[in-house]
C-alpha cells in the first residue's frame, strides 16, 4: 500500500490559468536552459505574505504553473515552499485557499514520490485534513448566487481531495495518516456530493478507490454508511460519461472491500459491481471517443476565452497592489 502501488488511472494534472500542462511548458522554451538563480520562487513565495488577498492568491496561482515545469521544482523545496503555502490552506479567502491546494496538488502531481513524502515530512497532512474537514462542514451553507453557478467550497474541496488523492498514493505515512485520523468519512462526504458536483465526487472515488487497495488496517475500520454511499452511486443512473467514470471507480473501490463485506450484503453488491463493469464494457469506444475529443476541444476554448477575460481584469490590478506594496522600500 501507500508508496509501493501504482498509478491506476491516468489523473488530469490542475492547472490554475485553464492551460494544458504542455501549453504551459511551451511558453517558454528556453526554460531548462535556466540555472537556479532564474527561479521565480523566492518572489512569488515572499508574496504569500502580503497582505492583500488578490496577492497571495495571485502568487499560488503562479506557483502553481511554474511547478509544472519539474526543474523548478528543487528551488521551490529548498525555500521552504510546503511550510510556506501549508497556512495557506486555511486563509480568510476561499480563492487562496483553492489556489493553494491547487499549487501544492501540481507539486504532488509533478514532484512524484519523493517530494510526496517530503511534503508529508514537513507536515502538510495537519493543515489538509483541516481544510477537509471545514469544506465537509460548509457544503450546505455555502453562498452559491446564482442557479447555475459552482459551489466555491466544492471547488476547494475538490483541490483538496486530489491533493489527498497524490499524497496516500506515493506515501505510505500519508496513508497511515489516513487511516488514524478519520480522513475516510470526510472523502465519503465529497462523493455523497456526487448529485451536485460529479467532479468533486469523481476525485474522491479515485482517492477512495487508492486507499481500500491491499489496505487491511482501513478495511477493518469499515461501516454500513460508507458501503451505502458506494452503492448509491452504483444505482445512480446518469447516461454521462462523467458518471460511467464514477461508477466504475466505485465498483472498483467495492471490490477492493470485498473481503469485509457484510454475508447478508455480498451477492447484492457483487451483482451491482458486475453490472456496472458490464454496462462499460458495451460501450461502443468507436462512437464514443469522437464525441469526447470535440467536447473536451468546446470545453477547452471556452476556458482559454474566461481565463483570458479574468487575467485582463486581475492582473492590473494585482500589480497595482504589488506596487503599493513596494512603495514604502523605495
Amino acid at each position: 500500500m501507500g508508496k509501493s502501488k501504482t498509478t491506476k488511472f491516468k489523473r488530469p494534472q490542475f492547472n490554475s490559468v485553464g492551460l494544458p500542462v504542455n501549453a504551459v511548458k511551451e511558453e517558454d522554451p528556453a526554460a531548462e536552459e535556466h540555472d537556479e538563480d532564474d527561479c521565480p520562487a523566492a518572489e512569488l513565495l515572499e508574496k504569500l505574505q502580503s497582505p492583500s488577498a488578490d496577492v497571495r492568491e495571485f502568487a499560488c496561482a503562479s506557483i502553481s504553473r511554474v511547478v509544472q515545469q519539474s526543474q523548478s521544482i528543487p528551488g521551490f523545496l529548498q525555500r521552504g515552499a510546503v511550510k510556506r503555502l501549508g497556512p495557506m490552506l486555511l486563509d480568510g479567502s476561499l480563492a487562496v485557499r483553492e489556489t493553494a491546494t491547487g499549487a501544492l496538488r501540481n507539486l504532488s502531481a509533478c514532484g512524484g514520490q519523493e517530494v510526496c513524502e517530503d511534503m508529508v515530512k514537513h507536515d502538510v497532512m495537519t493543515p489538509l485534513t483541516a481544510l477537509l474537514r471545514e469544506c465537509c462542514a460548509g457544503f450546505d451553507s455555502a453562498v452559491v448566487k446564482m442557479k447555475d453557478q459552482k459551489n466555491p467550497v466544492e471547488d476547494v474541496a475538490n483541490e483538496a481531495v486530489n491533493l489527498l488523492w497524490n499524497l496516500c498514493e506515493n506515501s505510505s505515512q500519508a496513508l497511515s495518516m489516513f487511516n488514524r485520523s478519520g480522513l475516510l468519512d470526510v472523502v465519503v462526504q465529497c462523493l455523497e456530493r456526487h448529485t451536485h458536483n460529479v467532479d468533486l465526487a469523481i476525485s474522491a472515488a479515485h482517492c477512495l478507490h487508492t486507499v481500500t487497495e491491499d489496505n487491511p488496517e482501513l478495511l477493518r475500520s469499515l461501516n454500513t454508511a460508507v458501503l451505502g454511499a458506494l452503492e448509491n452511486v452504483l444505482l445512480s443512473s446518469q447516461p454521462s460519461m462523467a458518471h460511467t467514470l464514477l461508477r466504475t471507480l466505485a465498483a472498483g473501490t467495492l471490490w477492493n472491500m470485498k473481503s469485509c463485506l457484510p454475508e447478508a450484503r455480498q451477492s447484492q453488491t457483487l451483482n451491482a459491481v458486475v453490472a456496472s463493469l458490464s454496462h462499460c464494457l458495451d460501450l461502443d469506444a468507436g462512437v464514443l471517443i469522437p464525441e469526447l475529443r470535440q467536447a473536451e476541444e468546446v470545453n477547452q476554448g471556452n476556458t482559454d476565452h474566461v481565463t483570458n477575460v479574468e487575467e485582463q481584469a486581475v492582473v492590473p490590478m494585482v500589480e497595482e497592489e504589488m506596487d503599493e506594496e513596494e512603495e514604502p522600500k523605495r
